[in-house]
């Protein structure tokens, strides 16, 4: 289900630190589960038969740089980012507006690789002759896209104009 009953993009939040405290459990958490799906059925069948040999190796590579730049950017996040975040109110550690365009530009970057496989796999549309299991694949690279695109939207729309506040307050 895409929309969960305490779905933050339905909330308010006061402050930043609340939004960082969210995103690792309703975002980030149905994001890696899609990820280990998709890349279980994809290490289970090396050679799709449904799709010619070079489009099933380009589904390989593009899906890994996927799972890798996801993995990445939600480490920086969780590592990095968010306690950086939280000591905002107790320490004098300063966000610099680099580390937005960073993330933004992140965010970009699977933008174009969501959608070059999203056209690698038919527009996740399944032909009726294909396996359940591929159709299965497909459904959840449809989730995982819906996943991801709802956790750039709301990074963009409720967590960086709150981090745009706490970096011009560290300037005055």
């Amino acid at each position: 289900m895409l929309l969960q009953a305490r779905d933050p993009l339905f909330s308010g939040f006061s402050s930043a630190q609340e939004v960082c405290s969210v995103i690792p459990a309703d975002y980030h958490a149905p994001v890696l589960k899609s990820c280990t799906i998709i890349n279980t059925y994809l290490q289970n069948n090396a050679s799709i038969r449904e799709l010619p040999e070079s489009v099933t190796e380009l589904v390989q590579l593009v899906f890994q740089r996927i799972e890798d730049e996801l993995i990445h950017t939600f480490r920086k996040e969780t590592g990095i980012l968010f306690p950086c975040i939280h000591q905002q109110n107790t320490a004098s550690a300063h966000l610099q507006p680099k580390v937005i365009e960073t993330m933004i530009s992140t965010h970009q970057v699977l933008i174009a690789l969501f959608r070059k496989l999203r056209e690698l796999m038919n527009q996740y549309i399944a032909r009726p002759d294909w396996s359940k299991e591929l159709k299965d694949c497909i459904h959840e690279m449809f989730l995982l896209e819906t996943y991801v695109f709802r956790w750039i939207q709301f990074e963009q729309s409720v967590l960086y104009p709150q981090l745009i506040r706490i970096v011009k307050a560290g300037k005055e």
